[in-house]
């Protein structure tokens, strides 16, 4: 169909609603706005789960609503190390020489590298972005032809979970099920789940997998310094030459968008299926990924339906429990991209 029928459509149909509703008498329109709120929720899932992939619904189950509280001192220490990182490492946060590259997805459509800038969201929440945009060491626009007035915002992308997607993934998501377990973070690059992990929980052990030997070295020295080496341990490997981390040491695997940055399709397609099956081996193993699972193994070209049945069933959590004061929409969407799963 061509683009004007499709908007004949669509603008018909609004003069279709906008009569309709006006028919209706203020005794009748509040239930009427109820039914169409709740019939257009149900059909987004339709669409949603049409636009997915063939096959039933995952299993899930409810998370349990416990919480797990943070001293004021432990974040304090951690806002040190992130200070301390801030000095070792450049705003993007990536490596010397490291290349990534932007999916081509429809997530990421119209990303460019010249409209693209890279920062880390560990080491900088978006009030210190608005600072350093002040003190004129970054800009949120770019010039579209080098005059002034013709600019356009520019796209940012971070490779980090934020501090409040930390709090969120461990005084929440994991809130009692960390005591004594062992937490593998897949790409641990900064280090950042290493630390909050450290402060955050009774974990036994918290082990980093990092192919890059600059980030290995950078997580070794914050580690040694704020003598965090009781607990953490960083591997410089790929984590595709570490099987039993996966299917026997691990109670817990942590992947905030590990492969999509760094790797092409087929090599994502590699990684996600040697996840699956060694993770598979080991039921009631937990998986915390960032973003969602399935939309992961979408945008890496996989049937998400297809791979996930009989591997995993999502644990519904709730972003919206009050867990922290006052979060903004922004802030919301930020914690919603954590997702909890439990191996079959």
């Amino acid at each position: 169909m061509s683009e004007a029928p499709q908007v004949d459509i669509l603008e018909a149909s609004k003069e279709k609603f906008v009569n309709l509703i006006s028919e209706l008498d203020d005794s009748q329109f509040h239930t009427f706005e109820q039914f169409v709120q709740s019939a257009l929720q149900e059909y987004h899932g339709q669409i949603h789960h049409h636009h997915g992939d063939e096959g039933d619904a995952m299993d899930t189950e409810e998370h349990d609503g416990s919480y797990q509280p943070v001293s004021d001192a432990k974040m304090m220490r951690l806002g040190r190390m992130i200070k301390d990182l801030r000095t070792r490492v450049p705003i993007s946060a990536e490596a010397p020489g490291e290349k990534t590259v932007i999916p081509n997805t429809p997530d990421f459509k119209g990303f460019t590298d010249q409209n693209t800038v890279h920062v880390d969201g560990f080491l900088f929440s978006e009030e210190d972005v608005d600072d350093l945009c002040e003190e004129g060491k970054m800009s949120r626009n770019y010039c579209l032809d080098c005059k002034s007035k013709n600019c356009a915002p520019l796209n940012f992308i971070s490779h980090s979970a934020s501090v409040l997607q930390l709090q969120f993934l461990y005084q929440v998501a994991l809130a009692d099920k960390v005591k004594d377990k062992v937490i593998v973070d897949v790409g641990s690059r900064l280090g950042a789940v290493l630390y909050a992990g450290h402060l955050f929980t009774r974990a036994r052990k918290i082990i980093g997998v990092e192919i890059n030997e600059w980030f290995t070295k950078l997580q070794k020295d914050m580690i040694k310094q704020y003598k965090m080496d009781d607990r953490i341990e960083v591997m410089c490997k790929d984590i595709q030459t570490m099987p039993e981390l996966l299917s026997k040491d691990a109670d817990i695997v942590i992947m905030n968008n590990v492969f999509q940055f760094f790797n092409d399709l087929p090599m994502q397609q590699q990684i996600w299926k040697f996840v699956r099956a060694e993770t598979k081996k080991k039921s009631g193993l937990l998986l915390v990924t960032l973003p969602a699972l399935q939309d992961q193994l979408k945008e890496a070209g996989l049937s998400a339906n297809k791979l996930m049945k009989g591997w995993v069933k999502e644990v519904k959590l709730n972003y919206d429990g009050g867990w922290f004061q006052d979060l903004n929409d922004d802030e919301l969407e930020e914690i919603k991209q954590v997702h909890l799963y439990k191996v079959l």
